[in-house]
C-alpha cells in the first residue's frame, strides 16, 4: 500500500502521486483525468481513451453517482394557457 499526505496548493488542496504509483498507472503529466466520489471514495480516472458516451450511458452514469436524487417523471397537469404539448 502506497500512502501520500494531502497538501495545500494556493486555495486547493493536492496529493502528488509517488512515482512507484504511476509507473503502474495510464496517467503522465498534463493528461485529463476525471475524479469521481463514490463510496466515499475518490477515484481518478484516465481520460486518454475515452470515448464519448451515449445519452444513455451518461444517464446511467448520472443516476449511479447521484444515488440519493431519485428520477421520474413530473405531471405538470393541463396547459393553463397557449402551451404547445
Amino acid at each position: 500500500m502506497i500512502t501520500a499526505t494531502v497538501t495545500n496548493f494556493g486555495d486547493s488542496l493536492g496529493i502528488q502521486f509517488p512515482k512507484s504509483l504511476l509507473k503502474n498507472a495510464p496517467i503522465s503529466e498534463s493528461d485529463d483525468v476525471e475524479i469521481l466520489i463514490r463510496n466515499n471514495r475518490l477515484i481518478v480516472k484516465s481520460l486518454k481513451d475515452a470515448r464519448h458516451l451515449t445519452t444513455k450511458e451518461r444517464i446511467v452514469a448520472f443516476c449511479e453517482a447521484t444515488e440519493d436524487v431519485q428520477l421520474s417523471e413530473v405531471d405538470w397537469g393541463k396547459p393553463q394557457g397557449k402551451e404547445i404539448w
